[in-house]
């Protein structure tokens, strides 16, 4: 591993920044209120993908309101079917991403809630509740402690929500699980083949497809390789057509999965070069998205400082300012 990026020293900080959050209950009480049926939890990227995470985890529990989770392109511009009983959840590490402002203006029920790491932004304000998300510091453009923060408080109101004493101890042990998940990746990484794979897919299964779909976001915005992210049996079924050998399959494990093993075989069928990540023991699998994100990571920056980018600052940075963004 390469500690001198500030990408990497970004990802070190996570058990820190995962220590620290509030207004969890808040947004457990706006979001659980009488009258409420469904939750539409939205963000854009790796927002999006919070927001997955907590819909995957909705669907491993009882009771609560449904959880539908979108894009935040889906919401702007009323775009979006709202029904009576909506609640919005508004995932935005900014909270300054135009989509949802936009979803605001045009008439998303009110009042809303924000999971946010700045919140005194555009969205963070208007909340009627919002949960803050610590980012103890950030050297690289990549959000790495926001993410999982955000996942974290995303999972902890889903625990309150729903009187989820087991979730709400799994919340609890995430700083823990990722402070073994940092130094399980520093160590996994040196030995990873595949380094110079023109493309990639990353799968994993239930919670862990959440953490599927940001890895291979991070493989395409820190190393610049085309990615795609799936569930296991898609990667088994479907995202394995096209793979030949050379390319990369980055296997995202959650505990005892056989799933995972024959996807892997398949992709080795195929020609892939297979990287399973490590896998943090007792953590709950529905920290996948926090416990897989320091592998997918690691592995993303030693490809792109392999292929000579500059993993703290990529190339796409200002283009992705100047059409995302309410304000810089």
């Amino acid at each position: 591993m390469r500690p001198e990026t500030g990408l990497w020293q970004d990802v070190s900080g996570l058990p820190e920044s995962l220590a620290a959050r509030e207004g969890v209950e808040d947004v457990a009480a706006l979001l659980g209120a009488q009258g409420v049926r469904r939750i539409v939890a939205t963000g854009n990227g790796a927002a999006y993908y919070v927001a997955f995470a907590l819909w995957l985890a909705s669907l491993e529990g009882r009771g609560g309101p449904e959880v539908v989770a979108v894009p935040s392109g889906l919401v702007a511009r009323g775009a979006f079917g709202w029904r009576p009983g909506d609640a919005l959840l508004a995932v935005s590490s900014s909270g300054e991403f135009r989509d949802l402002v936009e979803a605001v203006d045009a008439g998303a029920p009110l009042p809303y809630a924000a999971i946010t790491a700045t919140p005194g932004s555009t969205l963070g304000i208007r909340a009627g509740a919002r949960a803050l998300v610590a980012v103890s510091h950030q050297r690289a453009v990549t959000h790495t402690q926001a993410f999982c923060g955000a996942v974290a408080a995303a999972l902890a109101v889903w625990a309150e929500l729903t009187s989820d004493a087991g979730l709400r101890d799994a919340v609890a042990s995430a700083p823990a699980a990722a402070a073994v998940a940092v130094e399980a990746a520093r160590r996994w990484v040196e030995d990873v083949l595949g380094l110079d794979a023109p493309v990639a897919v990353a799968f994993g299964s239930g919670p862990a497809w959440a953490a599927a779909l940001e890895a291979a976001l991070l493989l395409k915005e820190i190393a610049g390789i085309p990615a795609e992210g799936v569930e296991t049996r898609e990667g088994a079924t479907s995202a394995m057509m096209a793979l030949q050998p050379g390319h990369l399959a980055l296997s995202l494990p959650t505990g005892d999965d056989p799933l995972l093993d024959e996807a892997e075989a398949i992709c080795r069928d195929r020609g892939a070069t297979v990287a399973r990540a490590p896998f943090v023991e007792g953590a709950d699998r529905r920290l996948a998205a926090i416990t897989c994100f320091p592998a997918a990571v690691a592995l993303a920056e030693r490809i792109g400082v392999e292929r000579g980018l500059d993993v703290d600052r990529p190339a796409w940075t200002d283009d992705y300012y100047r059409v995302a963004r309410t304000s810089p």
